[in-house]
């Protein structure tokens, strides 16, 4: 089932609710998913540098790089 089909399960779903506090709990839900997909989230240079550090590493030193499968078995 695709998304929209869902979202329009749910809507007609949410049409036949009566009880006051599913739709406080509906809506605080709605509010929290608004909230988190307006977030912009900033990643500190020095973090952006860690990282950048490390993908030259793996390109001088690509012998450091494991095997997915390798590691996997490992964990």
């Amino acid at each position: 089932m695709n998304i929209d089909t869902e979202k329009a399960l749910i809507i007609e779903q949410v049409k036949l609710v009566n009880d006051t506090d599913l739709i406080k709990a509906i809506k605080s839900l709605l509010d929290y998913g608004t909230k988190r997909g307006n977030e912009k989230y900033e990643i500190p240079e020095a973090q952006q540098n860690l990282v950048m550090e490390r993908f030259e590493d793996t390109r001088k030193n690509p012998e450091k790089l494991l095997d997915w499968d390798e590691a996997r078995k490992t964990l």
